[in-house]
């Protein structure tokens, strides 16, 4: 089985994107093998109200049987608007979502900011995993209007630290030479986390650094069951993420099987 943490589907507003809908990821999914891919949409960051956004992909996933079947939708949900709870409940229980994406550099907040920690303390008891993209898009190929700024691991483990308990997924896990330097305690706290990382952008290839941007780095330093396959589809063409997956080409079997689908599996009670 091969399921997908990483997909979204919708528009950018920055340039175009191909395989932004459901039909057209089926399509490379049956291509390349994959069974199931979790799916946010890309409206939900610059919607006024983001539930809109989960509308829409509540409305998407359900079209079609044989969406529900492949697909596993996460809410986007913003804690700086006073409707978030009543979001937060319409996509759990009537939209059946499995889980909720946070984008703090475009709704601008912090994630240590307390109607941040109430949310995902909410989607703890919710059994809903968050996940919470490091950034978007290359910095080095941004639009002059979009945002300038990417989440650390520092971050990420500043709010596991409040919220120790909840479930999480950080997408687009490559570091930058801008970035701070991991803290050895921030490390320990994402060691004991009950979190996953993808695998969408490190590189195949170990380099220097405590931060090297590596997959190898992300095997060693958190281990097999922290890793879980991603493509951050359609911002990425979908060959180079299965190209990156050759730096676990030598590991054992069972460590790959938890990386292409064991570990997410298990977070998304599948």
């Amino acid at each position: 089985m091969l399921i997908d943490i990483n997909t979204y589907i919708g528009n950018w507003p920055y340039r175009s994107l191909r395989g932004n809908t459901l039909a057209s990821m089926l399509t490379r999914m049956n291509k390349f093998g994959v069974d199931k891919a979790v799916v946010a949409d890309i409206s939900g960051l610059f919607y006024v109200d983001c539930q809109q956004s989960n509308e829409e992909l509540n409305a998407a996933v359900t079209s079609d049987d044989i969406f529900r079947d492949r697909f596993i939708p996460f809410a986007t949900i913003n804690p700086i608007l006073p409707w978030w709870r009543e979001s937060l409940n319409v996509c759990h229980d009537k939209f059946a979502m499995k889980g909720i994406r946070l984008y703090p550099l475009y709704h601008q907040y912090n994630l240590t900011d307390e109607p941040c920690i109430e949310l995902v303390k909410a989607a703890r008891d919710n059994n809903m995993p968050v996940s919470i993209p490091l950034r978007m898009t290359d910095l080095r190929e941004r639009s002059w209007l979009d945002v300038n700024d990417e989440l650390t691991y520092n971050d990420i483990a500043s709010l596991v630290s409040e919220v120790p308990d909840a479930q999480y997924i950080v997408l687009d896990t490559r570091l930058t030479d801008n970035q701070e330097k991991t803290t050895e305690q921030s490390i320990e706290i994402l060691q004991n986390a009950d979190i996953l990382f993808d695998t969408c952008r490190g590189a195949g290839v170990p380099c220097e650094g405590p931060n090297g941007e590596s997959l190898h780095y992300l095997l060693d330093t958190f281990g097999p069951n922290k890793l879980a396959f991603g493509t951050e589809t359609p911002f990425l063409d979908y060959c180079s993420p299965f190209i990156r997956m050759a730096a676990f080409e030598e590991a054992d079997e069972k460590i790959k099987d938890l990386i292409w689908s064991g570990n997410a599996n298990r977070m998304l009670r599948l």
